[in-house]
């Protein structure tokens, strides 16, 4: 045993050459901690080492047991409120040293303790082991508590709450202490002591406690806000920011408030939203209905219908999102607001039809502002489908579209109204006669009838004539297929086909210069030309299996319709050429969906 103490101790007995060496009360003064405790170490190891000797009389080592012992004790206990003292100002000391010396002076009884270790109870002091770590943690924590508790609200801060006080007040102090910790505290402890994890922690614990106590109270909507706020996204930038990010691992902090505290707190959050989208969308179309209602005219701005409606929908259902995926952390159930637009389009579509069988005088205005307000809605949805549930995005675009095909047709139904007596001209003996006159005077008509849609957005007004000029060639086509006029030979046919040309490419330079888009229209009108040319059946079918492929939707009936013009085929002819189409048509249907692929041009050439 006498062995054992003498190998632990025995770095206590070298000799300090130099005379003036400081007294422990001098070193204590001086905040010199880990040479005090050295000193108390030594008169420690004595001590016990005069015991365990029985050195002298045993009446003089009572004596000097009892002396030692009490100096020690007393000492001691002024060496370790000096130590804690140091530790509890730690975060507000202006030299590192004194910390450092603090730290080291606790790593310094901790291996003491452990030279203890071995031996039982009465083989070592009964002051062994002192566990000065553990009361090094225990503060640590303390002082978080109380540092935690003691915020102050600064006077340049404009909160109306007192909850909101407190929260943004400890906010603060956490992210000043961590700051501090890890620019200069975490310097004066020893690396594996991971001294800003163990500090993060206790701030995270000590907030955490003071956030749940707060939400076992009903919060008004602007606390409940702040509080989701602060747990998704302030907190989490605290713990991310460039300095704190590199010491602390917050991936090892619990959650900040446990889903069943924080599931209460969005379902408030999203209800409020939900709230305010929907009364903010309801003001946009009363305000509409409204200016409608009173024959206002919408605004122009750089000759260009202004379309404030549309801008006001998508900042309003943006706006919130974007405030929702920040205030949740989370995309997916910020995508419950979005839902709103659904119930908005339903009431938008009852609102466009109403005005769509108005016979006010602001109405055509009104619809064509609607119809870029649509469009606009339209390109949102489908360039931010990631901010909609599927079914949502879903049953919107599908309104839209409805809204849009209505609006197209009502305008192009109206092209046609007034093109309808020139229309009459097509395919009969005068235009014949002068294809290119006909031609010219329905172009003139039709560009009186479009001259208003100039006030239309490019974008708008490139799909509304892109409908128009697929509708003006649909109608050209059915009424060359009433068969007015029979090409009962070669040089007609011919002469025919090559009047279509002409027209068909009148027609697509109108168009395309109005702002259509639909190039693939130009070749309708000649690819039919083509079959009046023909004359061989056996080509004349070569070449409609051609077009079926196509034009998928080009059925029997338009076949028939447009071959009866060519007077010069036998009926046997015709029927031997439409069985094989029909042969054709049901291969292709057995490879690909034939609408799905093709161009849709002739379901709607309407033939009776």
């Amino acid at each position: 045993m006498r062995k054992k103490l003498k190998k632990i101790f025995k770095w206590h007995h070298k000799k300090n050459k130099n005379p003036a060496v400081p007294t422990f009360e001098e070193n204590l003064q001086a905040c010199r901690f880990v040479d005090a405790g050295k000193q108390l170490i030594t008169r420690e190891h004595r001590l016990f080492e005069l015991k365990k000797d029985g050195i002298g009389s045993k009446m003089k080592l009572v004596e000097e047991e009892e002396d030692s012992g009490a100096r020690l004790a007393k000492d001691y206990e002024d060496w370790l409120e000096s130590v804690m003292q140091t530790l509890e100002n730690s975060l507000d000391l202006q030299s590192p040293e004194v910390l450092k010396e603090a730290v080291q002076a606790i790593l310094q009884e901790e291996e003491q303790d452990m030279r203890w270790e071995g031996f039982q109870d009465k083989e070592r002091p009964p002051w062994r082991p002192r566990r000065c770590k553990q009361s090094h943690d225990a503060l640590l924590e303390r002082l978080v508590q109380r540092r935690m508790e003691e915020t102050q609200l600064d006077s340049r801060t404009e909160i109306r709450s007192s909850l909101q006080q407190s929260i943004i007040c400890k906010v603060k102090r956490l992210k000043e202490d961590l700051l501090k910790i890890a620019t200069w505290v975490s310097g004066c402890y020893p690396e594996q002591m991971n001294v800003c994890q163990f500090y993060a922690t206790l701030y995270h614990k000590t907030f955490s406690a003071s956030l749940r106590e707060v939400t076992e109270y009903t919060l008004c909507d602007e606390d409940c806000i702040l509080l989701l706020q602060l747990v998704n996204q302030d907190y989490p930038n605290i713990l991310n920011g460039r300095i704190i990010k590199e010491v602390i691992d917050h991936s090892k902090l619990d959650p900040l408030l446990p889903e069943d505290k924080i599931a209460p707190l969005e379902q408030q959050f999203l209800t409020i939203e939900e709230r305010e989208v929907r009364k903010c969308l309801h003001k946009i179309l009363d305000r509409e209905e409204s200016a409608w209602k009173e024959g206002e005219l919408p605004q122009l701005r750089d000759q260009v219908f202004c379309c404030d409606q549309a801008i006001d929908v998508i900042q309003c259902l943006h706006k919130h999102v974007e405030c929702a995926q920040k205030v949740l952390g989370d995309e997916t159930k910020a995508q419950r607001i979005t839902c709103q637009m659904r119930h908005f389009l339903t009431d938008y579509k009852a609102f466009h039809a109403k005005a769509m069988k108005s016979k006010q005088t602001n109405t055509e205005a009104v619809l064509m502002v609607n119809l870029s307000c649509l469009i606009q809605c339209r390109d949102y949805i489908t360039n931010k489908a990631h901010l909609f549930p599927e079914d949502v995005k879903t049953d919107c675009l599908s309104l839209l579209a409805t809204m849009i095909k209505g609006s197209h047709q009502h305008f192009t139904s109206n092209m046609l109204k007034n093109l309808k007596d020139l229309y009459r001209k097509v395919g009969s003996s005068e235009w014949l006669n002068d294809s290119e006159g006909v031609c010219e005077e329905l172009l003139a008509e039709l560009d009186r009838h479009i001259q208003k849609f100039n006030n239309l957005d490019k974008i708008c007004c490139q799909e509304l004539l892109g409908g128009m000029h697929k509708a003006f060639l649909a109608e050209f086509v059915r009424k060359m297929m009433k068969q007015k006029i029979k090409l009962s030979d070669k040089t007609q046919q011919q002469m025919a086909a090559s009047s279509l040309c002409i027209n068909s490419e009148r027609i697509h330079t109108y168009f395309t210069a109005a702002g259509s888009n639909m190039d693939w229209l130009k070749d309708i009108l000649p690819n039919l030309a083509g079959l009046l040319k023909l004359q061989d059946p056996d080509t004349i079918k070569l070449e409609l299996a051609s077009l079926v492929t196509l034009y998928p939707d080009l059925s029997e009936c338009h076949i028939s319709a447009w071959l009866r013009l060519k007077g010069n085929l036998s009926p046997s002819d015709l029927k031997e050429i439409r069985e094989s189409i029909t042969f054709s048509k049901d291969q292709l249907r057995e490879t690909q969906d034939s609408l799905q692929f093709g161009k849709s041009f002739f379901s709607i050439v309407m033939i009776k």
